[in-house]
C-alpha cells in the first residue's frame, strides 16, 4: 500500500472492559474513560481512544491504567493504526460509535447482534427479528422466555471457546443440588444475565443441570453425577474333586495366556484348589508357566 510521503498513520488503541457486579456501573465507567477522551463504542471493543501526532502510546497506556484504577474492572487492550483499518473490518465485528445515535437506535443494533447469535445456534428467531422491528418493549419480554423455552433445543452451544468453558466452569460450581435462581447466579458472578442463561442451555444441554420449577420461581439444579456401579461378588464353587478343579483349570485357559488370579475367578474355584490344580496340571505336562518378571502366565501345553 503506497501512502504519501507526509502522511503519517493515525494510531488507534481500542479497550474491552470486563465489569463486576461489585465494581462500578457503566455509566461511571464511561464517565472516567471520558477523562482521557476514550469514546464508547459498540462492537468488539467497548472504547475508542486517538493517539495524537505529539503522544507517546506508552503514556495513552498509562492514563488507561490510572483512570481504571479502584474501579474493580478488568480490561484489555489492543491497538491498530490506519493502515490496518480494511483488515480489522475483514477479521473483527464492526465497531459502531455511540455518537449521534438514538438510544433506540443503538438498543436495536444490540439486540440485532443478539439475534445472529441465536441464529447462529440453529434457533429460529424469525418472529423475534419482527417483533424487534414494530415493538422493542415487547421483543425484550419474548426474547427472555424465547432463549428460557430453547435451553433445551440449543445442541450448537457446547462451547468450543475457552472463555465461554471459563463461564461454564464458574456457573457449574456455584450450583447445587438445592438449586440456584438466575438472579442468584448474577448476583455471585458478576456475569450478566444473557451469558449466565446461555451457560445454563450448555450445561442443560451436557446433562449436568436441570431446569426445575417451584411456583413462579424457576431453580437451577445440579445433576449428581451417577453411582459407581457395585461389583457384584464372585460366587466361589468348590470342586467335586480333583479332576473336576483340574477340568475347571483347563477350561479357563485362554490361548494368549492367563494369570492364576484369572483362572481362579474364571474357575469359580476356591484359591487353595486353584493353586493346588495348577500344580498338578504342571506337573503332568498339561500346561506350561511363562514369567515375566513378577508375573507367571499359564498357557495350555
Amino acid at each position: 500500500m503506497c501512502l504519501p510521503a507526509k502522511w503519517s498513520p493515525m494510531i488507534k488503541t481500542y479497550i474491552r472492559v470486563e465489569l463486576s457486579s461489585e465494581g462500578e456501573s457503566p455509566k461511571q465507567i464511561i464517565e472516567r474513560m471520558r477523562q482521557i477522551d476514550a469514546v464508547p463504542v459498540i462492537g468488539e471493543y467497548d472504547f475508542e481512544l486517538s493517539l495524537g501526532e505529539d503522544e507517546r502510546l506508552f503514556d495513552k497506556l498509562e492514563d488507561i491504567h490510572h483512570v481504571l484504577r479502584g474501579s474493580s474492572v478488568r480490561y484489555t487492550i489492543t491497538t491498530r493504526t490506519d493502515v490496518d483499518k480494511a483488515a480489522m473490518n475483514n477479521g473483527i465485528r464492526e465497531i459502531t460509535h455511540m455518537i449521534d445515535q438514538k438510544p433506540v437506535e443503538l438498543r436495536k443494533k444490540l439486540y440485532r447482534a443478539k439475534l445472529e447469535r441465536w441464529r447462529e445456534m440453529g434457533l429460529d428467531v424469525d418472529e423475534l427479528e419482527q417483533l424487534l422491528d414494530e415493538d422493542l418493549d415487547k421483543f425484550k419480554v419474548a426474547s427472555r422466555t424465547f432463549l428460557k423455552t430453547h435451553l433445551d433445543s440449543i445442541s450448537v452451544v457446547k462451547d468450543k471457546h475457552p472463555p465461554q468453558n471459563l463461564i461454564d466452569g464458574d456457573i457449574l460450581s456455584l450450583i447445587t443440588e438445592e438449586g440456584k435462581t438466575l438472579p442468584d447466579l448474577m448476583a455471585l458472578t458478576g456475569y450478566s444475565e444473557e451469558q449466565i442463561t446461555l451457560s445454563l442451555g450448555r450445561l442443560i444441554s451436557a446433562g449436568s443441570t436441570i431446569l426445575d420449577s417451584t411456583g413462579k420461581t424457576e431453580i437451577y439444579r445440579l445433576v449428581p453425577p451417577p453411582a459407581p456401579p457395585m461389583r457384584k461378588p464372585l460366587k466361589v464353587l468348590d470342586a467335586a474333586g480333583e479332576e473336576d478343579a483340574e477340568e475347571r483349570i483347563m477350561n479357563a485357559l485362554r490361548p494368549n495366556g492367563s494369570t492364576k488370579v484369572q483362572l481362579a475367578r474364571a474357575s469359580r474355584l476356591p484359591p487353595e484348589q486353584a493353586t493346588k490344580a495348577l500344580a498338578s496340571l504342571s506337573k503332568k505336562g498339561r500346561i506350561r508357566v511363562v514369567r515375566k518378571g513378577n508375573r507367571a502366565l499359564f498357557y495350555p501345553a
